[in-house]
């Protein structure tokens, strides 16, 4: 059986975090000079947040960016099925919030990714676009 070259994610955001992707994904458009997938833009934004230790990612998760981003509008963006498995071994590393704060689902972590995103540099953008490029996808090296 072939495996399938891409799988739907969905994403809960507010209406701040649906402008925030939105805008992650212009940004990326205007860095790359091309026109992109959504799916793109949400596998850029896991590459970005993958590069965090386990401590630096659990504070990312736990941010209250990540409140004001997540909310009842839902969006569906296809993109790469590693993007699950990657997710999976994120969420391994992440350290409970203190304050019995949100579940930690991938979900949260996607939401996550898109607020790092917001926040990063064109240059980190461009390279983590670079890879996606080359085929790497989020679980590799």
């Amino acid at each position: 059986m072939a495996t399938p070259k891409s799988r739907t994610y969905r994403l809960h955001l507010s209406e701040e975090g649906t402008d925030i992707f939105l805008e992650c994904h212009h940004r990326l458009a205007r860095i790359s000079r091309r026109f992109i997938p959504y799916g793109v833009t949400l596998t850029v934004a896991m590459l970005l947040i993958e590069a965090l230790d386990g401590a630096e990612l659990s504070d990312e998760v736990h941010a209250p960016a990540v409140n004001r981003l997540t909310g009842r509008i839902e969006h569906y963006v296809g993109a790469s099925p590693s993007l699950a498995q990657a997710a999976a071994k994120m969420l391994d590393q992440v350290e409970a919030s203190p304050d019995g704060g949100p579940a930690m689902t991938v979900a949260r972590l996607l939401v996550t990714a898109i607020a790092l995103m917001s926040a990063s540099e064109d240059s980190e953008i461009a390279r983590a676009y670079r890879r996606v490029g080359t085929g790497v996808s989020p679980q590799d090296p």
